[in-house]
């Protein structure tokens, strides 16, 4: 499959996410007006609806071939298009509950308001996301130059990827920060049972008495400073002990000067061993996802002295939020070189948009599941 139409099927897809999230916002308003409560499994029916009411969605939206062409019709050919899948999905509810007799189980007010606020909130969200989608197909039509790592050096080029870069964040950024809430609200709902076995595992093993969690100072997007929040997989005084370690081991030195990284590290706790090597070490990220401060998937977040070694590409890079797991995380980590993670970091920027970021998920799980580059 091609490029364009990857590319065409990623924005049909971001079409039909809008409409999800529409649809499970307006939900839960619905379902709060009626009964003063959002839990809405005290009674397992109506998430059973929800989920229905989902999947109709969806069927509905591939069957009427709603999105498909969306930039080629104008805005009334387009909303006749949104009326007719919207009054389809509503009969089909409808039939569904009646026919099987459902019907009586749910309130009938709670259904009709869930589609009045699922139809009043898409509307302008799909209107400028298509705004946003013709944008940029008309910048596309543009002399588009295709960029290797050699050609950043060139500031002309340089230039034009990040004007270009930046109509493709506009175009993406809102569905990727949706991407990353319900990402992080996931993350941190694993965190706590998480924490507490860390916790017991580190008393039990003895390895020393120093918290959890480890703070440092990291560069964001557009060079802006954070602390990122992981689990403590070193010694207490890790940093300094690094210097002392480093003065002793000429050899070791060089290797730490080239990765940025040291293989066997003596400062390793026990259980910092499995934390690395499962990749768990980095789950508290999901702290600064939520604060708005990193995404799911982006370059790695790095201090201070290592932005020298992007030499000219840091502005590039950096003009997106680092990311938990990125292009270099899925591509064997430690095991490439600093050279080699630069040319990957800035083809990530390169190639930014929201099905990139799903196929850098999946090849980043296969890499912890293999114990690909862990150090």
């Amino acid at each position: 499959m091609s490029i364009k139409r990857k590319s065409k099927r990623l924005r049909h897809i971001t079409f039909n996410l809008i409409d999800l999230a529409c649809l499970v916002v307006s939900f839960f308003i619905a379902y709060y007006v009626k009964f003063n409560t959002l839990n809405i499994f005290v009674r397992m029916e109506w998430p059973i609806l929800l989920a229905i009411i989902c999947i109709i969605n969806v069927m509905t939206s591939i069957i009427e071939r709603t999105y498909i062409g969306i930039l080629k019709r104008g805005y009334y050919q387009q909303f006749d298009k949104e009326w007719l899948l919207f009054w389809t999905q509503f009969a089909a509810i409808c039939m569904l509950l009646y026919s099987f007799k459902y019907g009586e189980l749910y309130s009938r007010q709670t259904v009709l308001l869930t589609y009045f606020l699922y139809f009043v909130s898409s509307q302008p969200l799909k209107y400028l996301r298509k705004k946003f989608l013709a944008r940029e197909a008309s910048f596309e039509k543009k002399d588009v130059v295709i960029v290797d790592l050699d050609d950043y050096v060139d500031n002309k080029k340089l230039e034009y990827i990040e004007n270009k870069n930046k109509v493709i964040k506009k175009s993406t950024l809102f569905v990727k920060r949706i991407i990353d809430i319900f990402a992080g609200i996931v993350g941190i709902i694993v965190l706590i049972p998480l924490t507490l076995i860390i916790f017991i595992v580190n008393k039990i093993s003895r390895d020393d008495d120093g918290p959890v969690f480890y703070k440092q100072e990291r560069i964001g997007k557009n060079g802006k400073k954070f602390e990122i929040l992981k689990y403590r997989s070193m010694v207490i005084d890790a940093d300094e002990k690094l210097e002392q370690f480093l003065e002793e081991n000429e050899d070791i030195r060089e290797e730490f000067e080239i990765n940025r990284k040291i293989r066997n590290d003596p400062r390793i706790t026990y259980v910092g061993k499995i934390l690395r090597k499962t990749s768990l070490d980095e789950f508290p990220q999901f702290i600064n996802v939520i604060k708005g401060e990193m995404s799911l998937v982006g370059p790695r977040a790095v201090v201070e002295d290592e932005l020298e070694m992007f030499g000219p590409y840091k502005k590039y890079v950096y003009s997106v939020k680092p990311g938990i797991t990125g292009n270099w995380a899925a591509n064997g980590r430690s095991d490439t070189s600093y050279d080699e993670r630069v040319k990957l970091e800035c083809q990530y920027v390169n190639k930014f948009s929201i099905m990139n970021d799903i196929k850098i998920i999946f090849k980043t799980i296969i890499s912890v599941l293999k114990k690909k580059g862990a150090v």
